[in-house]
């Protein structure tokens, strides 16, 4: 039996890819060239708002495919299809790496947010973008379309209210619905950010919700509230401390994820020195990571214990601190502190009985 020529499989699959391509460009075409680029359109979030908001068409979807380095969530375990857009602009004032952009339909409604991830030029269609976000209601030929700064953000504050609203009542679907309509109406609302983060956030949606708060934080002059700014500066530094040591992520990243918990800590403990949990934290941070600062390390830990003479996990770190650095007689000391306090704690009591041993 003869095999098929490989010559002829190769002029079949270029064939294929070279039509498939004449067919997008056709279908790009087709649908920009009605497009008015400067046009200022009223957009609207459903179908049921009476106030729009104003939006400039940049561009339309040329594909739909999965983001590389999320296609599959690894809280949920569960495969989004449609994570990345690549669409072709008419032109690219305004727009850079981190700008947020919307998704409209036929009928003017908003179906996704993303955010742009990279810009380039191509040959073939000229200037494209890459963006990151959730497309399940999304098709190809769908507008592209940029906030013009002069919608409204009044009505941004009474959604932001709904959403509270909901949050106190249990209905966390229509919560997470207002706060993205308020975000819509002002994409730099760091209250809406934040509120919408903490729903994520609780829901252990780890990376939505520091999305969100990092979003809040490029905004943090607009925080009103002191104590919303150190809410935010803690969850923020909680957020990376868990992603970092529970939950399975390159070494690279968990360095990075560290590095910026730190720095959040650092800040908020600015704001509210004496918050033990946040400075168990960014104790934590400092002794295991791949580069440890154990004397900043040794010093947090100290100041639990004076905040807190109870504080048993901060009793046994620095009794491991200590340890490691061969001094038995105060890694011994502390062991014992954390073994008075519970004498069941099983860490605390292995930490005593080696500091015994000769």
């Amino acid at each position: 039996m003869k095999s098929f020529p490989c010559t002829i499989i190769i002029k079949i699959f270029c064939f294929i890819t070279i039509f498939f391509l004449i067919e997008i460009t056709i279908f790009s075409d087709t649908h920009m060239k009605y497009d008015n680029p400067n046009q200022i359109i009223q957009i609207f979030y459903t179908q049921n708002d009476y106030v729009a908001w104003k939006g400039i068409v940049k561009g339309r979807i040329l594909s739909i495919g999965v983001r590389e380095d999320t296609a599959k969530q690894e809280l949920t375990r569960t495969v989004q299809p449609k994570t990345k857009i690549t669409a072709r602009l008419y032109n690219t004032e305004g727009i850079h790496k981190g700008t947020t952009l919307f998704i409209i339909n036929s009928s003017n409604l908003i179906v996704s947010r993303f955010t742009v991830e990279n810009i380039f030029r191509s040959q073939s269609f000229g200037d494209m973008l890459i963006g990151y976000g959730y497309f399940r209601l999304s098709t190809i030929g769908d507008r592209v379309v940029q906030r013009y700064e002069g919608a409204y953000p009044e009505y941004a504050k009474v959604h932001k209210a709904r959403g509270d609203y909901y949050v106190n009542t249990g209905d966390y679907g229509n919560a997470i619905k207002e706060y993205n309509e308020a975000i819509i109406l002002d994409m730099y609302y760091p209250e809406a950010h934040l509120a919408l983060g903490k729903l994520y956030y609780n829901d252990n949606v780890f990376p939505f919700a520091f999305t969100e708060f990092e979003q809040a934080y490029k905004n943090k002059d607009r925080i009103v509230d002191k104590q919303d700014y150190y809410e935010l500066l803690y969850l923020m530094a909680k957020t990376r401390y868990i992603e970092a040591y529970e939950t399975s992520i390159p070494e690279k990243l968990k360095k990075t994820y560290i590095k910026e918990g730190i720095q959040y800590a650092t800040e908020a403990l600015l704001i509210n020195p004496d918050a033990v949990e946040l400075l168990y934290i960014l104790g934590v941070m400092y002794y295991k990571n791949s580069e440890p600062d154990d004397v900043a390390a040794k010093k947090t830990f100290e100041k639990i214990i004076e905040l807190e003479p109870t504080h048993i996990d901060a009793y046994i770190a620095l009794s491991e601190l200590y340890l490691k650095h061969k001094n038995k007689d105060k890694a011994s000391y502390y062991s014992q502190k954390a073994v008075t306090l519970d004498p069941a704690n099983e860490r605390a009591r292995f930490l005593y009985r080696i500091t015994k041993e000769k």
